[in-house]
């Protein structure tokens, strides 16, 4: 008798209602950034290099001869005898320009240019299961069974009341 209540019990304890509440969401995001810089340098350099060279060259010579080469000759507060003189004056001027001009020229650029795509994927589940049973039908019939098993153990006992 103990051992069809333990199954009883377990029967209608094991037995339940089911309920399940499943929600997936998948949600992919996908970002290409793509940057582009372009970078543009200019140097310009200019060099200008003169010289100019002036050269003035004045030259006189004279030549001093006695018209009597007995007698003295005074030149320049100096006396001379019997000579021929000759007098050389060189005159020089050198005029040396050089103009140098530099410039430089520096020139950066740059254009930037920025493409962003994306792209998003959402993948949803959702999943609901509610299940309930009704067990009354599946207990009346056990304890139908219960009460006929009572019965026919006890069959001797119920036929001498009656």
């Amino acid at each position: 008798m103990k051992k069809i209540i333990f199954i009883i019990l377990i029967t209608l304890v094991s037995c339940s209602s089911r309920k399940v509440l499943v929600d997936k969401t998948d949600i992919k995001k996908d970002s290409i950034a793509e940057t582009k810089i372009v970078v543009t340098k200019i140097d310009t350099v200019n060099k200008t290099d003169s010289t100019k060279v002036i050269i003035n060259a004045d030259s006189s010579e004279i030549t001093i001869t006695p018209i009597d080469s007995s007698k003295t000759i005074i030149v320049d507060g100096k006396s001379y005898k019997n000579v021929v003189l000759k007098i050389k004056k060189n005159k020089s001027n050198t005029l040396y320009t050089n103009n140098k001009k530099e410039s430089n020229i520096k020139r950066i650029d740059s254009i930037a240019t920025s493409k962003v795509k994306t792209k998003e994927h959402q993948v949803g589940k959702t999943k609901i299961i509610d299940k309930k049973q009704n067990y009354w039908n599946l207990l009346w019939q056990i304890l139908l069974i219960l009460i006929l098993y009572l019965l026919w153990r006890n069959r001797r006992r119920l036929l001498n009341v009656l």
